[in-house]
């Protein structure tokens, strides 16, 4: 049987469902009205079945990213993902930068610093609020709208991407065992 790497994530996560409703209950509660072996043969019964479809279902599950695995490494997907990484690492960097405010200007530098220059040495300024030194961003207006540039030629880059690995999850199939297929269709996940 043939799957899509798309199909196939669905059919994982399906299957860790049912591995997670399986219930591996190792202790039983017996009254005086039950027969006490026949009872614990039952319960031993169901416990042993549910480990045996857990462990069924956890080897088709890891068959499955297994071929999944080998077949992202031969369409080129994890070299995609991890492009896809680094553009969203570049967005989130360069939309940090974006928010910075601007250099002042050299005028409005060169003003402020005269201004605390000439002030008189012996004025308490600094005690209401005043500073003897001037703060201002080193970016400039260019810096900035560069770095918006790059967010915006990330953000394209990244959509073609991520249509560029939908493409690919719809288009790429794996294979599952004959084994597989029957435990899937025992299970009714297929």
């Amino acid at each position: 049987m043939e799957l899509t790497l798309r199909k196939a994530s669905a059919l994982q996560n399906s299957i860790n469902d049912t591995v997670k409703s399986i219930t591996l209950t190792q202790t039983i509660r017996i009254n005086e009205f039950q027969e006490a072996e026949a009872e614990i043969s039952k319960a031993a019964q169901e416990f042993n079945s549910n480990v045996f479809r857990r462990v069924a279902l956890t080897d088709v599950l890891y068959e499955i990213r297994k071929a999944v695995s080998r077949a992202n490494a031969q369409a080129g997907v994890n070299e995609k993902l991890a492009d896809l990484a680094q553009l969203e690492k570049d967005i989130q960097f360069f939309s940090g930068l974006t928010a910075h405010d601007v250099r002042e200007s050299a005028q409005v530098i060169e003003g402020k610093l005269n201004k605390i220059r000439n002030r008189k040495e012996d004025t308490r300024a600094s005690l209401y609020g005043h500073s003897d030194e001037v703060s201002t961003s080193v970016l400039t207006r260019k810096d900035v709208d560069t770095f918006r540039a790059k967010v915006a030629e990330a953000k394209k880059a990244k959509q073609k991407l991520q249509d560029e690995l939908l493409e690919l999850n719809v288009r790429t199939t794996i294979a599952l065992s004959g084994k597989a297929v029957d435990i899937l269709k025992h299970e009714e996940l297929i």
